[in-house]
């Protein structure tokens, strides 16, 4: 069973206010966790907070977004940090068994290598992603693909 958009816990809910559900996130690898953090725009905190975090998620209208400034600093100090973002409109959780139905050989992976890459790229074809609407997107086993 999926969970839709902050229906996990009571706390969340109160983080969130009404006009904000459905409108801005960031979501990015949390290397710590082995999982994806999603930041939520918070009028009352004046910026992006983490409100949720998922390992198998559906996401729709994807923009994807790298800081140059942190992707410099990464190359510079050969230190990680978080400046490569997804951008969707919408997510919907889904159970890993629900997630696995999709057949992830068949579906483009979408890569980002700072020391690589100045972008997202299809990683089969180093496509840049760049300016780029995707409609539909799958996160999973901390890799991200295009349905």
């Amino acid at each position: 069973m999926s969970k839709d958009l902050f229906t996990r816990t009571e706390k969340d809910v109160k983080k969130c206010t009404p006009e904000f559900q459905g409108k801005r996130f960031k979501i990015y690898r949390n290397l710590h966790r082995q999982s994806f953090s999603i930041q939520g725009y918070l009028k009352v905190k004046k910026g992006y907070r983490v409100v949720d975090r998922v390992n198998v998620a559906i996401m729709e209208n994807v923009m994807f977004k790298v800081m140059q400034t942190g992707r410099e600093k990464v190359i510079k100090e050969k230190r990680k940090n978080v400046h490569a973002f997804l951008m969707p409109t919408n997510y919907k959780h889904l159970s890993k068994r629900k997630g696995s139905s999709y057949n992830t050989e068949e579906l483009r992976e979408i890569y980002y290598n700072p020391y690589k890459y100045n972008s997202f790229v299809y990683k089969d074809t180093g496509e840049s992603l760049e300016g780029k609407l995707i409609n539909k997107a799958l996160l999973i086993d901390n890799k991200v693909y295009e349905i």
